[in-house]
């Protein structure tokens, strides 16, 4: 019984993804509930890493460095669901029109600039773990 009530809620969880992914979300909620914590967390994880917020203990600069890659990896997805929810907005006025045109000029520049971090990171790992193994064989 256990089980079939953890399948039903990881089908509850995935129901949630595709009407995200579908734009089906509102655009209030999939910006600011969704978008917004999101991209504070990934500027909170970039910041400390690049400040050295981390240095000084090496778990806390492990966290740092999980918190932003998997914002990285997150927030082209939730740029596209912010995309297709403001595609579905209603622009019945002009601000209406402006507000939509804003969140996906949002989506576009948030899901650039997180992508760019993770190449960033894939290239320090590179740089780091992979290179010094190459350059010894």
């Amino acid at each position: 019984m256990a089980f079939l009530k953890k399948l039903m809620t990881g089908l509850k969880s995935m129901a949630f993804l595709k009407k995200l992914m579908t734009g089906q979300i509102t655009l209030w909620c999939a910006f600011w509930l969704i978008g917004v914590p999101l991209v504070l967390l990934w500027d909170v994880g970039g910041v400390c890493t690049v400040v050295g917020c981390g240095i000084q203990d090496p778990t806390a600069g492990a966290l740092l460095l999980a918190l932003f890659a998997l914002s990285s990896i997150a927030i082209p997805f939730v740029s596209f669901a912010i995309w297709r929810s403001s595609s579905k907005y209603p622009g019945q006025t002009w601000s209406q029109t402006l507000l939509a045109i804003v969140a996906k000029l949002c989506a576009v520049v948030s899901a650039l600039l997180a992508v760019t971090g993770l190449a960033v990171l894939l290239y320090i790992g590179f740089y780091i773990f992979i290179y010094p193994v190459l350059n010894h064989a």
